[in-house]
């Protein structure tokens, strides 16, 4: 990433995941957590629900940077959700109800998408990549041994592609780093536009 001017960024977000892509392309991060509600609301689509929750989150670490007087750094926020038939997943609340996904996921397939919102000063730009995972037919049993590892916890749809769940999946159509939890590709090219931004201000 040695052709981007940006030197540091924060990146509000809870997930391992991410700040281990992060550094794997070479990106200098500092953690922003913050918290806020994400409940889809009444009528909401799944994009639009994932486009919200992304912006919301960058707003709110942008006023939590200028409220605490932090080093001013552009704010990377990420949303990431399994869509079942038009049902936002989510992250089960306990064993049962990842198990009740992987009824439904076994032997289907489904939509993973990741929204990404890049903010700096007024520089807003959001973005969302959709991924499509398939995966075999599975035992009960197949499923207990996978939440038997615990896993599933804190995961949206149950499941993380880069664990043990990983030999369930026949194939996916779109990007595996998406499905993970950040598409590197469309990180890159917002960091890049964002450099085009800043030489013009």
């Amino acid at each position: 990433m040695n052709n981007r001017n940006i030197t540091n960024i924060y990146l509000a977000s809870k997930s391992p995941r991410r700040r281990e892509l992060l550094t794997q392309i070479g990106v200098n991060f500092e953690l922003l957590l913050i918290d806020i509600p994400e409940n889809v609301g009444e009528n909401e689509n799944y994009l639009d629900y994932s486009r919200r929750i992304c912006i919301e989150k960058a707003i709110s670490a942008w006023q939590f940077m200028l409220d605490n007087n932090l080093q001013i750094y552009p704010i990377l926020t990420a949303d990431t959700e399994v869509i079942y038939k038009n049902e936002v997943l989510g992250k089960p609340e306990n064993y049962d109800a990842a198990f009740a996904m992987w009824r439904k996921l076994a032997g289907d397939d489904h939509l993973v998408i990741t929204t990404i919102t890049l903010k700096y000063f007024d520089f807003e730009q959001t973005v969302t990549s959709q991924s499509r995972v398939f995966f075999d037919q599975l035992t009960d049993d197949e499923i207990h041994a996978y939440l038997a590892t615990g896993d599933y916890k804190d995961k949206s749809g149950s499941y993380g592609i880069q664990s043990f769940a990983g030999q369930y999946i026949q194939k996916i159509d779109g990007c595996f780093y998406s499905i993970m939890g950040l598409p590197l590709n469309a990180v890159r090219k917002l960091l890049l536009e964002l450099d085009s931004y800043i030489e013009t201000i």
